[in-house]
């Protein structure tokens, strides 16, 4: 259960993101199962104004969607209509029953959009958004204190984990959000 507060304030942000909403819009038009916005663009969004920076879009916009029966294929042609229709954004489109493949060699398949989002590597990144009628909803796995808090941390089945915990670091000091977001605290376990 999300903690309302944390809620309310990640969706009011998202509500101020032109950017955000009109991302929001067009993926609702696409009508895909368990289709969202996930990731980086909500993530840099909130400690962006958390941080009191303007906000800009500084990454790809990750379009993630849960559809088994779907083609593989299906999501660079999804992807390039999004790019055809809102040619300002770098889109990428993810059909997530199939990622397990690619990220988690030895994990069982993902059983639904927030069993994959849970498996981004760091706790903020761990979000996604979608529009249920005009409301916003959101998926957090690990809630959003972390990212609230400008905290982050290795998804648990990384923290006990040498190689996952690598991947992480590498991630975070390839990323060098600590640059952009001084305030930022990085977790290591």
């Amino acid at each position: 259960m999300l903690n309302k507060t944390d809620k309310r304030l990640v969706i009011q942000i998202i509500k101020k993101s032109p950017d955000l909403m009109n991302i929001l819009k067009a993926i609702a038009q696409l009508n895909l199962p368990q289709g969202a916005l996930a990731a980086g663009s909500i993530r840099n969004t909130v400690w962006q104004v958390l941080s009191h920076q303007p906000i800009e879009l500084i990454n790809d916009v990750d379009v993630v969607y849960f559809d088994p029966q779907r083609p593989r294929n299906d999501d660079q042609i999804i992807q390039a209509s999004l790019i055809k229709r809102m040619p300002d954004y770098q889109w990428q489109v993810k059909n997530e029953a199939y990622m397990h493949h690619y990220d988690f060699k030895d994990a069982s398949k993902f059983t639904s959009i927030e069993d994959a989002i849970s498996h981004f590597v760091e706790t903020p990144t761990c979000i996604g958004a979608y529009l249920k009628g005009n409301d916003i909803e959101i998926i957090a796995p690990y809630g959003l204190t972390d990212l609230i808090q400008l905290k982050c941390r290795p998804i648990p089945m990384f923290q006990n984990n040498k190689t996952c915990l690598s991947i992480y670091q590498n991630r975070i000091q390839r990323k060098n959000w600590k640059k952009r977001w001084p305030n930022l605290a990085i977790i290591n376990s």
